[in-house]
């Protein structure tokens, strides 16, 4: 297990960061609770803020021409950013026929395919979740026949297409390849957050409370990596990525403080998938 310790701060100041994503730029993309979008240059320990939404920022990915993809919760929407103009557009807000709830967090596919959770409200006794597929470039977004999610979170794309997704409120991490979903492992006790595949097909996973990261295998087996007791270092991890040469490092972002944090978490990170988009046709 990795002591607290050794945990470094890559920068800090950030209004209580909830995502945190690699972009092909090798930067860092963070988002505050009032709608800011930061980069981050781990390198320099220096950020900025490139855009603002209005909202409140959970989960980030970016294309292959850079632009920023965010879950909103508060505006009820995927917004598109160009970070050039800061220009925000609305990129899903209603899939089935329905509003989104809370989207989470999101991610493409090699295929061009963006994935994301539509966690639902956050009631315990609630299941109302969804998993929700945009088509490359845009277009109506399509709903995952499957049964009502228990608050549907953090979710991963393997290079294969394959979509791991954790469920908060019943927790647990499963992997979806188009007909039903399939439990790799449950986690009695905690509420996990988000999630980084692994070079190896290993998971790790941020625990929303205990303050803790978690390293899963493909088989289930669940390992301690990190666990903050004291929630002085890491004040809720809510979600981790790989960045750095190699994608040897993990940064860790904590929405119950200002910062984020990093690790060497002794295994290397699965390469992400940055698809290219037409402008024109988007």
């Amino acid at each position: 297990m990795i002591a607290t310790g050794d945990l470094r701060t890559l920068v800090n100041g950030l209004d209580h960061p909830e995502g945190v994503a690699l972009g092909p730029d090798q930067m860092l993309y963070a988002g505050g609770e009032a709608g800011q979008v930061y980069r981050i240059d781990p390198s320099a320990g220096a950020f900025e803020q490139v855009a603002d939404t209005g909202g409140f920022v959970l989960g980030l990915c970016l294309d292959g021409q850079g632009r920023i993809y965010v879950c909103d919760s508060a505006r009820a929407a995927i917004l598109r950013i160009d970070p050039d103009t800061t220009r925000v557009d609305v990129y899903c807000e209603s899939a089935g026929e329905a509003p989104l709830i809370c989207p989470n967090w999101l991610a493409f596919a090699p295929n061009g395919d963006l994935w994301f959770s539509d966690s639902g409200r956050e009631i315990l006794a609630v299941r109302e979740g969804r998993l929700l597929r945009v088509p490359p470039g845009g277009g109506p977004a399509e709903v995952a026949m499957l049964p009502p999610l228990h608050f549907p979170n953090g979710l991963a794309v393997a290079e294969d297409g394959t979509v791991y997704l954790l469920e908060s409120f019943t927790p647990k991490l499963s992997s979806y390849r188009g007909a039903g979903l399939t439990t790799i492992a449950e986690f009695p006790g905690v509420v996990p957050d988000g999630v980084a595949l692994c070079r190896d097909g290993s998971f790790i996973v941020a625990c929303y409370y205990p303050y803790r990261l978690l390293q899963v295998t493909q088989s289930g087996a669940v390992t301690t990596l990190l666990d903050d007791e004291t929630g002085i270092h890491c004040p809720m991890p809510t979600n981790v990525a790989f960045f750095g040469e190699g994608l040897r490092e993990l940064a860790i972002a904590s929405l119950g403080g200002t910062a984020i944090t990093a690790l060497d978490p002794g295994c290397e990170g699965a390469a992400l998938s940055y698809p290219s988009f037409d402008l024109s046709a988007a």
